[in-house]
């Protein structure tokens, strides 16, 4: 792939895992993903739907929201960190929010758009 390929399209075949509880922020996000040239798993909308497709697939990438109908998304981050997997928030949480142990994760505060996505892309 050429440099300008790869500016155009960062994510080409890349397996990007969304985990997002909102559904219309979900269909932004893939939406987004999908431009980029990205093939999106999910989205879920939960930890365990996560966890499940983390046990059934290896994503490239994984963009996550932090708090998950109630429940914060850290089980899916370390089973992330785990196996190597590279992650970023997309959250309406300030950084100071993010449990300490995830805040030199990239996060991208919603609405995210295609300029901040592919920079926070570039630091992975």
């Amino acid at each position: 792939m050429t440099q300008a390929e790869e500016q155009a399209a960062p994510l080409s075949g890349r397996q990007v895992l969304v985990v997002e509880d909102k559904y219309l922020i979900a269909e932004d996000v893939c939406t987004l993903v999908e431009r980029l040239g990205g093939i999106v798993m999910g989205p879920v909308s939960g930890v365990e739907p996560a966890l499940d497709l983390l046990r059934s697939g290896r994503p490239d990438l994984a963009m996550l929201d932090v708090n998950l109908e109630g429940e914060r998304v850290y089980k899916v981050c370390t089973a992330l960190q785990e196996a190597d997997i590279p992650f970023l928030f997309i959250t309406g949480y300030d950084a100071s929010v993010i449990h300490p142990h995830f805040r030199t994760v990239p996060h991208l505060e919603k609405p995210i758009d295609e300029a901040a996505l592919r920079e926070a892309i570039a630091q992975l």
